[in-house]
């Protein structure tokens, strides 16, 4: 007698294998070759950028396009067809994105001998929209030895891990080691608290089913997401979905676009069930705020959070950014007044970066466009 779909989505949805969007779990190809292929180029511009496009970045959209000028200098811009108009609408998230490149290329270029001049914005820029204009201009000059830090080494291990979190709490002599010395103009919190982590957790659970169950911003991530490794490996950016499960509920016709499409379908609340389920596993969170909320605030909060995930990795644990809470779209109104509210920030200071912090299987990296696919054509 043939499975059917119902049996089979009772017996693999128990193994949350559907969604949330979770961390590939095959092995390198074509979509990770860029992990693999840091550092090998010759010129210092590529090899610096090389590492930059591994950098964090919101639904993995990679918003970056480079003008390479030369093998010193470039202008980066941000792709206008890669943002998320329904769950980003100022483009704050893709802008603490870019942030995150800037610093991994610092770090890169840094780690090869050469001092990397980085203007943000040298053009000026909008609060409430990115255009056309320059992110920054990057010039890098020779220091004449390397300077790596610490936190180069570990560019190439540094993930974002959605599974569920171990039940270890981390201490706090730790949590407060991984969030020293991220920069002046960004402010880093942290709690293991049980009662304040129970309230996070609440409140965190209670954004994502908004995002869920609003259909514009819902199926924003639809929209991007990947299913299966042929599908990865064409477009190596957005949400993958991927490993034998999936590739097998995908073989069946099960885990299709349009049945994650479907607000009423098994997919759907399995998903929606099991992200809820890895926010409920943390046992600690982090949260970074700047004192007002400028793009030059986000390109910073972006470099404050690079490190910080880069020591959380050099100190073996996990994180997941939670940024439905952060969200300004109308639906979002209400749990970000909130959270700004349980996070005790000062008055007027913004909420830029929340992520549950913790221990977890390790996932592999996301898919990432090669170096090529992010140079702007002459």
């Amino acid at each position: 007698m043939p499975l059917s779909r119902r049996n089979f989505l009772r017996i693999a949805g128990s193994s949350a294998i559907i969604l949330p969007a979770t961390a590939c779990t095959t092995g390198p190809d074509t979509a990770r070759q860029p992990w693999q292929h840091a550092g090998q180029y010759q010129d210092p511009m590529r090899r610096a950028l090389s590492y930059a496009l591994l950098a964090p970045n919101p639904h993995n959209r990679q918003p970056w396009i480079v003008d390479l000028h030369d093998e010193s200098d470039a202008t980066l811009y941000v792709d206008l067809d890669h943002l998320l108009p329904q769950t980003d609408p100022y483009s704050r998230q893709i802008t603490i994105g870019l942030g995150c490149f800037v610093e991994q290329f610092r770090l890169a270029a840094q780690a090869y001998g050469f001092r990397p001049d980085i203007i943000p914005f040298p053009d000026g820029y909008d609060d409430f929209q990115l255009d056309k204009r320059p992110v920054a201009h990057l010039r890098l000059s020779s220091m004449g030895r390397p300077a790596p830090s610490p936190e180069f080494s570990l560019i190439t291990r540094r993930r974002t891990n959605r599974n569920l979190y171990l039940e270890r709490t981390p201490a706090h002599l730790a949590l407060k080691a991984i969030t020293q010395g991220l920069g002046n103009h960004v402010t880093c919190g942290f709690t293991n608290n049980t009662d304040r982590v129970a309230s996070l957790r609440e409140l965190a659970v209670t954004a994502s089913n908004i995002e869920f169950d609003t259909p514009r911003t819902y199926m924003e991530s639809v929209d991007v997401m990947r299913i299966g490794a042929r599908e990865n490996n064409k477009n190596p950016d957005g949400i993958a979905l991927e490993g034998p499960l999936k590739e097998t509920l995908h073989r069946l016709g099960i885990l299709t676009r349009k049945s994650l499409s479907d607000m009423n379908s098994s997919i759907f609340r399995t998903g929606r069930e099991d992200y809820a389920k890895g926010i409920q596993s943390a046992r600690a969170f982090v949260w970074l705020s700047t004192p007002t909320n400028t793009r030059l605030d986000q390109i910073q909060a972006g470099a404050a959070y690079l490190r910080l995930n880069l020591k959380a990795t050099g100190a073996r644990m996990a994180m997941h950014p939670l940024s439905q809470a952060l969200q300004e779209y109308s639906e979002m109104q209400e749990p970000l007044k909130r959270i700004h509210q349980l996070l005790d920030v000062k008055v007027g200071s913004r909420v830029q970066m929340f992520a549950r912090i913790g221990y977890a299987k390790s996932v592999a990296p996301a898919p990432r466009w090669p170096l090529e696919a992010k140079i702007k054509p002459v």
